[in-house]
């Protein structure tokens, strides 16, 4: 038989309704029901409060290869030395031919909810279910990125059954088309902190390796297949603001509102100018190519669950969105005493209390008009009195109707933080006086400021915490480097904070953007497979979000090829509450794999 139509075997078995994709999924059911959260535990009441050694998933995805059929299947153990270790597996079949090393992750984010788990619809994150007609898998993982592990196993699992290589068997491998590596990290949604000194433990390994397929991106749209060739990168720090005497004209808060207000320019653009302008352009071509990738302004709205209401921060036509999405360096906040994964919160609130006796009604209503005047993009704006003397006040902003992904949508979304940030900054003035139009509400005291956590449903409660807390996010465009970008931030912040004020800055280790090239042969082949094994052509992609495996990857082995392949869809919400995985996806993603490994050799002729 001839590959095409080995191939086309193998792809046959790949239905929903057919014995070995059920196998799979049970795996998937299995995979979902362990905690894996590589960070942001400590969630609720009687979570656990530190994350996961990580074995009972590295074991079940151990057993899981071994009873695929891989030959070499090992833990990296380094005498305890990494608290996150990868599993490697391989199947060799013959120095001449080309060797694929496939690249999947088993940590998941944090649940993001409470322990009722309200946001899950009351129902365990743990726990796989389905959608009435079984299209859509729901749980913790399931999309971001156990699909990525299953369809790597489907796909083997399909190509090893078809050409006769069974578990422990002891067969002619030759029929394999290629050599076969695997590499499952559990430290992915944490950073990737030790996969390179992983890497070079295990050298042997990873020598010899011609292209990487990595199943951990977003297509466009669902059943539509795109490959990824770029990445935006990330950098992170904890912010806290504190005054350098008991005298400052300002509270802390205050003062740490108005430092995030310079973050961002009128339009919302990044407003560190050392970084946005080492952006890479975008040429012509590449926007030709960002309006023709199959979607719509509605879907990529509703993606993001912005608000009817909410003006995005770019024009609204697919290319300025996409640019803005996948190739524009931005700025995102979240409140630091509030426990969340790798999400834009939809909402943002603050409590000002102002000293004296006034009239809350009035001083209410004044509030408000003065801050719609400072709402350029039309969030939900709310002005509510919580007390009557002295009148305290809760503010309250929201764009979208849950907390997006802050790589995938983050870019044309405006960030209800650094708008909150920008209100508050209008109101009150550095030495502590208040807007004009407040002129007959002013007292010989300042007002004080206190953040809120904001729910979905805008019900307010303060922080227990009350220091001047921030988590400062940036997104990098390709073009920029992680670690002269975070000297960048800082410098900014410093230069930026009121004179009367000292930061606290504590870094968390981020990663560098990441852009190819797809001259190689293999591109052309991986477009080709993608087309046939969803039914739908492909199209040249990007991801707005970090994966560090990626650059880190390509650091450590060199000259190897990286097809960026989606195993999920947009509807995904892979880092929020309710997180799915798309059937078609899935199964696309493990037919384009098979289709892949059988025609190789195009692009890798064999020595």
């Amino acid at each position: 038989m001839k590959p095409e139509e080995i191939s086309a075997e193998a792809c046959e078995k790949i239905d929903i309704d057919s014995e070995l994709v059920q196998k799979h999924l049970k795996v998937l059911e299995e995979m979902v029901g362990i905690d894996s959260r590589s960070f942001g535990v400590n969630e609720f009441k009687g979570d656990r409060t530190v994350p996961t050694d990580m074995k009972e998933i590295l074991d079940c995805a151990k057993g899981y290869l071994k009873r695929i059929g891989l030959s070499r299947v090992l833990i990296n153990d380094s005498n305890n030395k990494h608290k996150f270790p990868i599993l490697m597996a391989e199947t060799h079949v013959s120095d001449e031919k080309p060797t694929l090393l496939f690249y999947a992750h088993l940590d998941k984010q944090p649940y993001m909810d409470n322990g009722k788990f309200e946001k899950w619809g009351g129902i365990p994150p743990t726990q796989l279910i389905w959608n009435d007609d079984r299209s859509r898998a729901y749980g913790r993982g399931a999309a971001d990125d156990l699909s990525g592990v299953v369809s790597i196993g489907m796909a083997i699992d399909a190509v090893m059954q078809t050409v006769g290589v069974s578990a422990g068997s002891t067969a002619d491998l030759s029929p394999l088309p290629c050599n076969i590596k695997v590499i499952f990290e559990t430290e992915e949604e944490s950073g990737s902190h030790s996969l390179i000194e992983q890497i070079k433990e295990n050298k042997e390994f990873f020598s010899n390796v011609d292209c990487v397929v990595i199943t951990d991106v977003v297509n466009p749209a669902q059943g539509v297949p795109g490959l990824t060739t770029s990445l935006r990168g990330i950098i992170q720090i904890e912010l806290t603001v504190v005054g350098k005497s008991k005298n400052t004209p300002i509270d802390e808060q205050t003062a740490l509102y108005k430092l995030l207000s310079t973050l961002v320019r009128e339009d919302h653009s990044l407003a560190i100018k050392e970084i946005s302008d080492s952006d890479q352009s975008v040429t012509d071509d590449e926007r030709k190519g960002y309006s023709r990738v199959p979607t719509s302004v509605a879907a990529l709205r509703e993606t993001a669950g912005v608000l009817k209401e909410t003006r995005l921060t770019v024009p609204e036509e697919i290319p300025d969105i996409l640019i803005a999405q996948l190739r524009t360096s931005f700025a995102n906040v979240r409140p630091g005493h509030r426990i969340s994964g790798s999400v834009i919160l939809g909402t943002a609130g603050a409590r000002v209390t102002f000293p004296g006796n006034h009239d809350s009604v009035k001083l209410g209503q004044q509030v408000e008009i003065i801050l719609k005047e400072k709402n350029p993009f039309n969030l939900n704006l709310k002005v509510d009195v919580v007390a009557g003397t002295p009148v305290s006040l809760d503010i309250i902003l929201q764009s979208a109707s849950k907390d997006p992904h802050s790589g995938v949508n983050g870019g044309p979304v405006p960030i209800p933080e650094i708008q909150l940030a920008r209100m508050i900054d209008y109101l009150v003035s550095f030495d502590g006086t208040l807007h004009p139009d407040l002129e007959n509400f002013k007292s010989e005291n300042s007002v004080s400021v206190q953040s809120l956590y904001i729910d979905q449903e805008l019900q307010p409660r303060l922080f227990d915490e009350p220091s001047a807390k921030a988590l400062i996010e940036v997104r990098l465009a390709p073009g920029n480097q992680d670690d002269s970008a975070v000297k960048k931030l800082r410098k900014y912040l410093e230069e930026n904070v009121l004179p009367e004020f000292e930061l606290s800055i504590k870094e968390d280790k981020g990663a560098s953007p990441w852009i190819t090239g797809i001259s190689h042969p293999v591109f052309p082949l991986i477009l080709e497979s993608l087309e046939k094994g969803f039914g739908q052509k492909a199209c040249l992609y990007g991801c707005g979000g970090t994966i560090p495996f990626v650059e880190k990857l390509m650091q450590a082995l060199g000259n190897v090829q990286p097809l960026c392949l989606g195993a999920y869809d947009p509807d995904a919400k892979m880092h929020e509450p309710g997180e799915s995985l798309s059937i078609p996806d899935l199964l696309g993603c493990t037919r384009s794999i098979i289709h892949l490994i059988f025609k190789i050799d195009k692009a890798y002729p064999q020595s």
